[in-house]
């Protein structure tokens, strides 16, 4: 699929969690933009603790300031969102998760289970639900 050009969003998994391999950001913004999906972006290479980078994260979904720092109030505040969007759909980058000191491997796992649980709440929901790290 190289920079999906020629591709779309149905040339993607609708509800998936995986590494952006190939796919550029620049690329899945356009597909996003195309879409009518909702884009969000968290560049997480600069996140020196783990509140930092759920701060981060917060600000890329557009949480509000008193969002909790923890995976549990993540995980409720992406149901919320699955649940009062009127998007058919969200394209997410975690830039740079697997660089991100704030995390040990573990955390990193936890953190990509939480969006494989929204994933799945999503298709439930009938959203298109794609989340895209390296």
């Amino acid at each position: 699929m190289g920079e999906a050009r020629s591709a779309d969003l149905n040339a993607l998994p609708s509800n998936a969690v995986q590494a952006r391999g190939v796919l550029t950001v620049d690329a899945l913004a356009r597909l996003a933009e195309a879409g009518g999906h909702r884009w969000v972006f968290a560049d997480l290479a600069h996140g020196a603790d783990r509140e930092e980078l759920f701060r981060t994260i917060g600000r890329a979904f557009g949480f509000p300031a008193w969002f909790g720092g923890n995976l549990d109030a993540l995980y409720d505040s992406l149901r919320d969102l699955i649940d009062a969007t009127d998007a058919p759909g969200f394209v997410i980058v975690l830039e740079q998760l697997r660089g991100a000191r704030a995390l040990d491997p573990q955390q990193r796992a936890a953190l990509l289970d939480v969006f494989r649980d929204a994933a799945e709440l999503a298709a439930d929901r009938a959203v298109a639900w794609r989340v895209f790290y390296d």
